[in-house]
């Protein structure tokens, strides 16, 4: 690995990413594994995306361009642009007509098996799902759809908000032979990332935190609803509308669970799109209409709904405390959450956290 020249000017894991020129993500070490780095995302000088690891006080050590020996199959003759790479799990390069998901050996097969189950049983929904064109030990080839993210869109995305939530009704009652995600993974996924956050010292309040973290897992586990079919990370970012056609992305995570799981998701990512200001309040009251109307039609009840999404604000809190650019509006949902987040309450976007 080579280093970057910057260094960070104080101590702390926050001010050691801060200090990374071009950081895109952040990712903690896994709590079991005793790691102290952090795995990073970023765009170095010449405009291409790296990949390494950084420990606090430290400067990034970063993998050579598109090389990465746990991912045999990615290498510097790219056909394509390297959009995604997360040092030793996975790779995304967009070429002209295909995506190109490159993970470890031994790896793709799951991802195929549960992508093609998931968009056989979402067929139901009228969405489009890409269609894999072809696969090996380590690689999966998928068609490049049409289309711009809703979050990229912002108010414009309004008509694939309304088309999501008139297609996600239709799963009502939808199966499917998948991993389930019940209550007790919900809560395990929370825990790690409040752990994780607490641990790199990446969030303010973290004992406020924290009290919440347990509060939304004690309601987790006090029921379990009705499960069906899940994309287990359904957001803004993987639906892509082309003004005609609304389609689903990364299916590889798809589960069964609880219907209030990808609702109160879904709905946790639209307001921070709101918060970031990416939705206007007249855009943002119409996508919550259009989400509160969804889940009149779905087998749960409000308060699993205001369960999930409180599960969902929290986490979002902790993956977003790894990336420095969030610290722009990251205070106004920490005061959110801190205020017993609901997707039925109003959202208080205004910013005088910094004065207080």
């Amino acid at each position: 690995m080579t280093e970057m020249t910057q260094k960070p000017e104080m101590n702390g894991m926050l001010s050691t990413l801060r200090a990374i020129p071009g950081l895109r993500r952040a990712w903690p070490g896994h709590l079991d594994s005793g790691s102290t780095s952090v795995s990073i995302e970023c765009v170095d000088g010449k405009g291409r995306l790296r990949a390494g690891h950084v420990t606090t006080g430290a400067a990034p050590e970063l993998l050579p361009y598109a090389a990465d020996p746990a991912l045999p199959a990615l290498s510097a003759g790219l056909t394509g642009a390297l959009v995604v790479h997360r040092v030793g799990r996975r790779a995304v390069v967009m070429e002209e007509a295909r995506v190109r998901k490159m993970v470890r050996p031994h790896k793709a097969a799951s991802l195929v098996r549960a992508h093609t189950t998931a968009a056989s049983v979402l067929r139901v929904t009228g969405l489009r799902t890409p269609r894999i064109l072809s696969n090996n030990d380590n690689v999966v080839d998928f068609e490049l759809l049409p289309g711009r993210s809703l979050n990229e869109l912002g108010d414009a995305g309004l008509p694939g908000w309304q088309r999501i939530a008139e297609s996600w009704s239709h799963l009502a009652r939808a199966e499917a032979d998948l991993p389930v995600h019940g209550p007790r993974q919900e809560a395990e996924v929370l825990r790690r990332w409040c752990a994780s956050a607490q641990r790199y010292g990446v969030i303010d309040q973290p004992a406020l935190l924290h009290e919440q973290v347990v509060d939304t897992c004690l309601s987790l586990r006090e029921d379990d609803g009705v499960r069906i079919i899940a994309h287990r990370d359904l957001h803004d970012g993987q639906l892509l509308w082309d003004g005609i056609e609304l389609s689903l992305l990364d299916l590889d995570t798809a589960a069964v669970a609880e219907a209030a799981l990808d609702l109160g998701n879904l709905w946790a990512h639209a307001d921070i799109m709101a918060v970031q200001g990416r939705l206007g309040l007249e855009a943002h009251a119409q996508v919550r209409g259009l989400l509160d109307n969804l889940a009149r039609t779905l087998p749960t009840t409000a308060e699993r709904l205001e369960t999930y999404y409180r599960s969902s604000a929290l986490r979002l809190v902790f993956v977003h405390a790894f990336r420095p650019t969030a610290h722009q509006w990251l205070p106004i949902w920490v005061r959110h959450c801190l205020g017993h987040a609901s997707p039925f309450m109003p959202l208080d976007l205004s910013n005088d956290w910094n004065n207080s």
